[in-house]
């Protein structure tokens, strides 16, 4: 078959054959790609050939989402990689010449700048992901040397599915130190909480069951924020915490990427916004200096 004649292929058959070739994605991911198709890339493109997925056509598709108020920007540019992805494949299969997706920026994520939150309002030194806390288990725990174990991750799936699985890298898998404070806590929490049961979960529900994000949300992270007076820190941020106060401890870049179990060390350098306090006494201790160099004689 030419490639005329193979790029009469509509989009929404080739991305069901797309999907059918990525048998390695993780559930989480796939749900993901299948959220996006449907929702935000196949109800504006899916019924377009691909030879006429020209680079005008793909820019105005996330333009007119923008226009629309909805789905927010990290979503819109989720939904651009996803097809540039997909394009990327077609000119591989010899379907089109060339990736439609020319716009290099439509695909970033440009969040908003974390908050900056200081060790008096919350205390965040392990900097584990929410899947890495709701798996983790007592025999994962050694409270004798200060340590726990990461080795296995909770994935909460969009119909309330929940799975039980290795992190999904290396990197993932550490050994995290923890500082004496909160290794006391632990004790605590432990002795009260958690069934004496090397297999039990270390973090469960009322019920003792495994912790649901919504519900933790709901009935205990919003109150706390509302308790500590922080305001839109979500659970994630905690991690961006701890990497900050890292940093600010004097830990490198690839120990901060090994604490918190990244892949590569550009998502650590996120982590290297100074707290406004320290650089306050930077710049105060600078002045000192300054003040107290001696005049140069005339």
């Amino acid at each position: 078959m030419g490639r005329s004649r193979a790029g009469k292929v509509a989009l929404r058959a080739y991305a069901t054959e797309w999907l059918q070739g990525k048998a390695a994605l993780s559930p989480k991911t796939s749900e993901l790609y299948d959220y996006l198709l449907a929702r935000h890339v196949l109800p504006a493109l899916g019924d377009v050939a691909l030879c006429d997925l020209s680079p005008a056509r793909v820019r105005r598709w996330p333009a007119d989402l923008f226009r629309a108020g909805r789905p927010g920007p990290s979503t819109i540019a989720k939904a651009y990689r996803l097809l540039s992805s997909m394009m990327a494949t077609a000119v591989v299969d010899n379907l089109i010449s060339r990736n439609p997706c020319q716009d290099k920026g439509a695909g970033v994520e440009r969040a908003p700048e974390m908050p900056i939150i200081t060790p008096d309002q919350v205390a965040a030194y392990a900097g584990c992901r929410w899947g890495e806390l709701a798996g983790l288990r007592q025999k994962h725990l050694d409270l004798d040397a200060g340590t726990l174990v990461v080795a296995e991750q909770v994935v909460e799936l969009r119909g309330g599915r929940l799975l039980v699985r290795e992190p999904k890298s290396d990197a993932g898998r550490r050994v995290v130190h923890l500082p004496a404070g909160l290794v006391a806590e632990l004790r605590a929490h432990v002795a009260e909480f958690v069934r004496p049961d090397p297999e039990g979960l270390v973090f469960t529900s009322g019920r003792d069951t495994s912790l649901r994000q919504s519900n933790f949300r709901d009935r205990h992270w919003l109150p706390a924020l509302q308790a500590a007076g922080v305001e839109r820190l979500r659970f994630h941020d905690l991690r961006h915490v701890a990497g900050t106060l890292a940093t600010v401890s004097g830990a490198t870049i690839r120990e901060v990427q090994a604490r918190l179990g990244h892949a590569s060390p550009a998502a650590a350098y996120r982590y290297q916004h100074v707290l406004e306090s320290r650089d306050a006494e930077i710049a105060q201790r600078r002045d000192a200096l300054f003040r107290a160099e001696p005049t140069a004689p005339s």
